[in-house]
């Protein structure tokens, strides 16, 4: 392969190349879900600071603190592999964003519970009641985007981590970039060349 080199790791190694994975999108993918998780824990201190207003099931199953440190870690694992795809980096990103993905899931479905728990009318609240109940919503609403969000990215990295440990179960080729083109076919330049047909045949004086 012109410009590329090769090099064979045996059981320990794993597939990463380049035209699999556009370089610089898990690095991306991973800071987008860094930022959800830090959103995903401050919005959560928020919510339980209203919680004696605003009815939420995503604090009250802790979910913006588990799952913003799961998401966190998810980030930072997926940029690790990225920038070294040994086999314990990638099995890691791989198990975390899994994890990711559960919570992002059961995130949003405590987020549909919350809108539908807290509606934007209520005869026993005051001003100040609805503007808390307001503000409620509108966290649950942009926290339920963000979560969407890191849910689709998860499920993508987890998937491509998964297709690409599963290229070989004994073995993989790990490809690495390389300047010059290695042609093992071809014997070294300074090697003696074997002697021809006719030097053999002739007689010795």
């Amino acid at each position: 392969m012109q410009g590329m080199g090769s090099l064979r790791l045996g059981s320990r190694a794993v597939m990463y190349t380049a035209e699999t994975l556009p370089k610089g999108k898990n690095r991306v993918m991973g800071t987008i879900q860094i930022m959800t998780g830090f959103m995903h824990i401050g919005f959560g201190i928020v919510l339980t600071m209203l919680t004696n207003v605003y009815t939420s099931v995503f604090v009250i199953g802790e979910i913006p603190f588990l799952g913003g440190v799961s998401f966190i870690i998810s980030g930072c694992l997926s940029i690790g592999a990225e920038k070294s795809p040994t086999e314990c980096a990638v099995k890691g990103s791989q198990t975390m964003n899994i994890i990711s993905a559960i919570f992002a899931l059961l995130g949003i479905v405590a987020f549909i519970v919350d809108l539908n728990l807290n509606g934007l009318y209520r005869s026993s609240f005051d001003y100040e009641g609805y503007l808390v109940l307001l503000a409620g919503n509108g966290i649950s609403i942009v926290l339920l985007i963000f979560t969407i969000l890191e849910f689709c990215i998860a499920v993508a990295t987890a998937n491509f981590w998964c297709r690409a440990t599963r290229l070989s179960s004994n073995e993989a080729m790990l490809i690495v970039p390389s300047a010059t083109r290695v042609d093992l076919a071809a014997p070294p330049a300074d090697s003696p060349q074997p002697p021809s047909y006719t030097e053999l045949a002739a007689p010795e004086v």
